[in-house]
């Protein structure tokens, strides 16, 4: 089958019905950048091909196309393909879609529609049974891949002998095996039965076929546990194999995660560190807010020891005014009580204001006994010693009162000053140093926190380029997975050791099985040479012998045919793995039969070494090597060919293979469509790479000016570009 061309209408971000594809009978490349509708193309494909369900989805339906319906109006999505098998035949898959509300929509059942040439004329035909005539599901699952991963169809175990049976006429000896087989032991029992029916022999035949089946039974037997054991040893193999090839690696993952796990410990040990002290409770608890009051101090010193400098300058000179007054006071005293002659005066409290008022009342003198009547100079002379004691005592009260009043009188009312000189004196000495060394301990904190921090820095950077190593690790071994890495491997040794048991007791089965092959041919030695009295038994002695010669015969022409196709598939797709990779290492393929008579694909170094975790490009390029050889042996032996689909068949290629890739699958003579995002650059086509290619190139890619948040204003054109 040679694909001639694709339209698509309405499917997905294809709009309208001018989207059409051409395809070369060589290579034909799609480019398309992320979103451009390489996805999208391939699934269209699929959904035309797929022929199992008739139920159309309204998410394949142009949101563009559903944006511009109006109710009641209907238009159809179909993907056409028109291709030559035998004479040009096309099939079409549609429904059709009508708009029945503001956001509502109903959709038809899908359906098919084929047609083929018959002569000169065009003739319709069942699109499904077209499909499945022309392009089986069987053959689309070896032709199809949407990406590198869908190329791992191969490690099934019997697809590749499905394969090779469905592409070879291997599979014919089957049917001849096995009815030369039934023949065989038809003969032989009707052998047997005429045997044991003749007198002269009966009782050797009989013990003969007795002997014959228990020895049969063992050496069925035989095999089952021949079988048993090689899957065994395969097993262990395979597991030894990949403990093997990753031990080093394991190594090197276990150093890793124990630098990991030092580094880590001291990240934990240094974000610690920087989050230790709370700096809003610093500022409180530890008085850092004092840190800018060390001048503050000074200053406040200064200002305290001003005040109380100047307060006992002036209490000073207070004092020395309050002595003044109180001096004054004394001596206007001392100059009042004086006596004209200059005599002592009697003390102004004698006689005392009772004794004074009791005289005058009295009218004598009780000092001397003269009386003193009133007029009197006696008694005018008491009169006025009365007076000037109460004029003495009123004016000693305002002078107690005066000099009370000095002695109460203070210049400074409160004690401010000398409750700010404490203070002053309390922040001296240890405190005072304590609020100088706030901000050197804060430097000196804030410094440790600089120098832990950039130790953090480079503590992160040496865990993520120990992460990255881990990373590579862990994708160069492949499937092998972190808890495989982590073991100490120690169940090598029992490995190893079951593997040798099971390596001795296949010897020794095998041994057996000769030993029980053998005695079976004496057995049917002694048998053949048995001398029937009835002829009929003669002619069925040969009958039996030529049929055994037969299915002998049929069963060494199918393990050697199957195994000169294997090695045939196997050259040829080396022929193609040496194209491919021309300029890198690639290793050599090996179809390798195993113990179940299926076939699997491994990679070899020249030097015998079996490549047991390939890179990403040396498996795609193996497989892809594989599919070409499949491809061509389907075409010589079958006189059949199919197009082989690649959708980003090439992500974990490197630029230059990638290169030297599309070089060699443009000369190859071989119908193969890459959808693909290579030679796009920045969003543009490498036309110089191009351009050394001769294959037939398309451009698909969205529609400028589109509306990144609404699906219906994308669309996907395209344009030939050679």
């Amino acid at each position: 089958m040679r694909i001639k061309s694709i339209d698509i209408k309405n499917f997905r971000s294809y709009y309208g019905e001018n989207n059409h594809f051409e395809f070369s009978d060589g290579l034909t490349l799609i480019l398309g950048d992320n979103g451009d509708g390489k996805t999208t193309f391939f699934e269209a494909l699929e959904w035309l091909f797929d022929t199992t369900s008739e139920r159309a989805n309204l998410s394949n339906v142009s949101e563009m196309r559903k944006s511009k319906l109006e109710i009641g109006e209907h238009d159809e999505v179909y993907v056409a393909m028109t291709f030559d098998h035998d004479g040009e035949k096309m099939v079409e898959k549609s429904f059709s879609i009508v708009k029945t509300g503001h956001d509502t929509y109903s959709v038809s059942n899908a359906s098919y529609h084929g047609y083929e040439t018959n002569g000169i004329e065009r003739e319709s035909v069942d699109g499904k049974q077209l499909i499945t005539r022309c392009y089986d599901s069987f053959i689309r699952r070896f032709s199809m891949f949407k990406g590198e991963s869908d190329l791992s169809v191969f490690d099934n175990a019997a697809s590749l002998k499905t394969l090779v049976d469905k592409f070879s006429d291997i599979h014919k000896f089957d049917g001849l095996v096995a009815n030369t087989d039934s023949f065989e032991q038809k003969a032989n029992k009707a052998l047997l039965q005429e045997m044991k029916s003749d007198d002269k022999i009966s009782k050797e035949t009989k013990s003969l076929e007795l002997q014959m089946t228990r020895l049969s039974g063992e050496i069925q037997q035989n095999k089952e546990d021949i079988k048993d054991k090689k899957d065994a040893i395969a097993t262990f193999s395979s597991n030894l194999n990949k403990l093997e090839q990753n031990q080093e690696t394991s190594e090197k993952y276990r150093d890793i995660q124990e630098r990991l796990k030092t580094k880590t410990s001291k990240k934990t040990q240094l974000m610690a560190t920087i989050k230790k002290k709370d700096y809003n409770h610093c500022l409180l608890d530890e008085y850092w807010i004092l840190a800018p009051f060390g001048d503050v101090l000074t200053e406040f010193k200064q200002k305290c020891a001003a005040l109380s400098k100047e307060r006992r300058v002036q209490e000073k000179n207070f004092d020395k005014q309050q002595a003044a007054a109180k001096a004054k006071l004394e001596t206007i005293k001392e100059i009042q009580g004086a006596l004209v002659n200059g005599a002592t005066e009697l003390p102004w409290y004698l006689p005392n204001q009772e004794t004074m008022e009791d005289m005058i009342n009295d009218h004598i003198c009780k000092v001397c006994g003269r009386e003193a009547s009133e007029g009197s100079d006696a008694y005018n002379f008491m009169v006025h010693r009365l007076e000037e004691y109460r004029a003495h005592v009123e004016a000693k009260c305002k002078r107690d009162a005066a000099i009370k009043s000095i002695d109460e009188e203070s210049l400074f009312k409160n004690d401010y000053i000398t409750e700010l000189h404490s203070l002053s004196i309390s922040l001296s000495g240890p405190e005072e140093s304590k609020i100088f060394g706030i901000s050197g301990e804060i430097d000196d904190w804030l410094n440790l926190v600089a120098l832990r921090k950039n130790e953090l820095k480079d503590v992160e950077e040496d865990i993520q380029d120990l992460q990255d190593e881990k990373a590579r690790i862990l994708i160069q071994a492949g499937n092998v997975s972190e808890s495989l890495l982590e073991s100490q491997f120690n169940d090598i040794k029992g490995w190893y050791e079951q593997k040798e048991r099971a390596s001795v007791r296949l010897s020794q089965l095998e041994d057996e099985l000769e030993n029980n092959i053998s005695k079976m041919d004496e057995l049917k030695e002694q048998m053949n040479n048995l001398n029937p009295a009835n002829s009929q038994v003669k002619i069925l002695k040969k009958v039996h012998k030529v049929l055994e010669e037969i299915n002998k015969a049929f069963f060494r022409a199918q393990k050697d045919n199957l195994r000169r196709f294997l090695t045939e598939l196997e050259k040829r797709a080396n022929e193609y793995l040496d194209k491919l990779s021309a300029n890198d290492f690639h290793g050599t393929v090996r179809l390798v039969q195993t113990a179940n008579d299926s076939t699997e694909i491994h990679l070899y170094s020249s030097n015998g070494t079996e490549i047991t975790n390939p890179s990403g490009s040396q498996k795609t390029v193996m497989y892809i090597s594989v599919l070409f050889a499949i491809s061509d042996f389907t075409q010589e032996k079958r006189d059949e060919d199919y197009p082989l689909f690649f959708d980003a068949a090439t992500s974990s290629f490197g630029d230059s293979k990638e290169s030297d890739f599309y070089n060699v699958i443009d000369k190859i003579d071989k119908q193969c469509i890459i959808v693909t995002k290579d030679f796009i650059t920045r969003g543009k086509v490498r036309e110089e790479d191009i351009n050394k290619l001769t294959c037939s190139v398309y451009r698909i890619k969205k529609v400028d000016g589109f509306d990144q948040t609404n699906m219906a204003t994308i669309r996907t054109i395209i344009n030939k570009i050679k």
